[in-house]
């Protein structure tokens, strides 16, 4: 597991399925989260995909859940691809609605960043929004993500064809201003902050938050 703020990333189980159940088949979720407001998942489906998932080495599924009462709240993905340059796509949604408009896409973030980039030692981060989830370009954008590429009239969306726009960060690029994304989004009394970085009144500074 990895907590960070108000969040915690753990592996995706079969348990958790019915969770994907209920989010997937939720069309205000599924229509802000990837630009597909009608999708149809059956158990089905969920548990090939999971089984499939198990095998592929290059994938990860994180279920995010709120610390304080360990409520799962929505889903995070890591797919590897690069062998000799470490370099993976993100994705995430919020499937529990009560949840949104709270900083928590900020939150879940901020933790894939500091999990790839600090932790794991990866070169380049990716991710894909569509062209119509303004929001998501803002959250990424406010990291450092810079949009790279656009896959034009890829998507469909409420009778109109509409792009998806390719984001991407370098760890260099993260770690420059890691130090001042930390101290805006957690709190300064963070566990996390104590162990893992020294800001403002934390006198001993430890090797990983020099920058």
């Amino acid at each position: 597991m990895f907590e960070i703020g108000k969040i915690r990333f753990r592996p995706f189980e079969r348990e958790d399925i019915p969770l994907l159940l209920n989010w997937e088949n939720r069309h205000r979720v599924t229509l802000f989260s990837r630009g597909q407001p009608v999708v149809f998942k059956n158990r089905d489906e969920l548990e090939r995909k999971y089984e499939k998932d198990l095998e592929d080495d290059d994938r990860q599924t994180l279920v995010v859940e709120i610390i304080e009462n360990d409520k799962a709240i929505g889903v995070a993905t890591i797919k590897k691809h690069s062998k000799k340059v470490k370099n993976a796509d993100i994705g995430t949604y919020i499937g529990e609605m009560d949840y949104w408009n709270m900083g928590l896409g900020t939150n879940i973030t901020l933790g894939l960043c500091e999990m790839l980039f600090f932790h794991k030692n990866y070169d380049r981060i990716s991710a894909w929004s569509s062209s119509t989830n303004k929001r998501a370009h803002k959250v990424l954008e406010r990291f450092g993500f810079k949009k790279t590429g656009v896959a034009r009239k890829s998507g469909y969306l409420m009778g109109r064809r509409i792009d998806f726009v390719l984001f991407d960060l370098l760890k260099e690029e993260y770690m420059e201003n890691r130090k001042n994304h930390l101290a805006e989004y957690l709190e300064d009394k963070s566990i996390y902050l104590r162990e893992y970085c020294s800001i403002n009144s934390v006198k001993k500074r430890k090797p990983g938050c020099k920058n």
